[in-house]
């Protein structure tokens, strides 16, 4: 629909003039945003550019405005304008992802602006997946090495065990048994530790024991730090308890977040990784340190964008993957770099509850 008035398309303005009303439909009409103004007086749609009308036709015939006003807003009237509008919304329709926002202007008018951001959120996904699987074979590596130790533990205590049953007393197979069920439980650990991989899943926000977590962690990933050469050291507060966190991401953070530092020690000399974690008000802090060849302010400023990278086989996508991880655990990620120096990235995650079952 076009314009009829400089008052419809801009009903904060005092302007008459209607050419200035027809530059703003012009370029309304050019911008790759969806624009709807709803009228609520007559209840029509005032505006629509062609970005929005080529969204909203049902059956080749556009929406009207009860219909968008159903589809797009409907709280409006049940709720209150406060949890109505200035938020951001999410849509499926007609295989489009859109992103969308409401503003309602002096009580007459209703500004509806649109996004497509199906392509958006299918490059999230591909990154999620291009991600993982460039930090599979450092995983497995770990895995196919941990995995050994715990299963020769447990054979070797079975095979002495199984000689000597006969002549060994209770007490003592007992102490057998507890030996093998505690390589066996980190059998299962390492199992668990695989399903970090679906990140696609909903976040499971649990209670984890932070010690036992990390005492864990470096288990799996010392074996091929200390092959290339790499000091990994432990820092950890006696004040720090439990962490609020889903087990699965919290393992892909810090396995992304050892990956890159290992990476910047390359071709250092006493390449070293610290994990220091500390409590700071409700939060567990958690700082991983390297003293690699570090980052640039300028090289710093483009971290978070997408596809912008300094490996040669990067591909521009970890961090981006591990801030959304970090913000699915209500937490937030802070890196601070100076060249030939190092890196220091700090995760902060919510405490755990004192009063639940971890």
């Amino acid at each position: 629909m076009n314009l009829t008035s400089e008052e419809h398309i801009c009903p904060l303005s005092n302007s008459k003039n209607s050419g200035n009303s027809c530059i703003y439909a012009e370029i309304m009409e050019t911008i790759d945003l969806g624009i709807i103004v709803l009228g609520l007086k007559k209840q029509e749609i005032v505006f629509k550019n062609s970005f929005a009308a080529d969204i909203f036709r049902d059956n080749d015939d556009s929406l009207g405005f009860r219909a968008l006003m159903a589809l797009l807003l409907p709280g409006y009237k049940r709720e209150s304008d406060f949890e109505v509008f200035n938020k951001n919304y999410v849509l499926w329709y007609k295989n489009r992802l859109l992103g969308y926002s409401a503003y309602i202007i002096s009580d007459r008018f209703i500004w509806i602006i649109i996004r497509d951001i199906t392509e958006k959120r299918r490059l999230e996904s591909l990154a999620e997946a291009v991600n993982s699987m460039d930090n599979m074979s450092y995983v497995f590596s770990g895995i196919r090495h941990e995995l050994g130790n715990p299963i020769n533990s447990i054979k070797m205590t079975l095979s002495v065990l199984k000689k000597n049953v006969t002549n060994y007393s209770a007490s003592s197979v007992e102490k057998f048994v507890d030996r093998a069920m505690t390589e066996i439980s980190r059998v299962e650990y390492l199992l668990q530790a695989l399903k970090s991989f679906s990140i696609f899943e909903s976040p499971d926000l649990r209670n984890i024991k932070m010690p036992e977590f990390l005492t864990r962690f470096i288990s799996l990933i010392s074996s091929d730090l200390h092959s290339s050469g790499i000091t990994i050291t432990r820092v950890l507060s006696p004040q720090v308890n439990t962490i609020s966190a889903d087990p699965r991401l919290l393992h892909q953070v810090m396995l992304n977040l050892i990956t890159n530092a290992s990476d910047a020690l390359e071709n250092r000399e006493n390449p070293e990784i610290i994990i220091n974690v500390d409590k700071k008000d409700e939060f567990v802090v958690i700082n991983v340190e390297d003293n690699g060849c570090g980052m640039s302010e300028e090289m710093q400023t483009n971290l978070f964008k997408p596809f912008y990278t300094t490996k040669p086989r990067g591909t521009g996508l970890g961090l981006m993957i591990t801030l959304k991880m970090i913000t699915q655990m209500k937490g937030n990620l802070q890196i601070k770099s100076s060249p030939d120096v190092g890196t220091k990235v700090t995760v902060s995650i919510p405490e755990g509850k004192q009063d639940e079952q971890t």
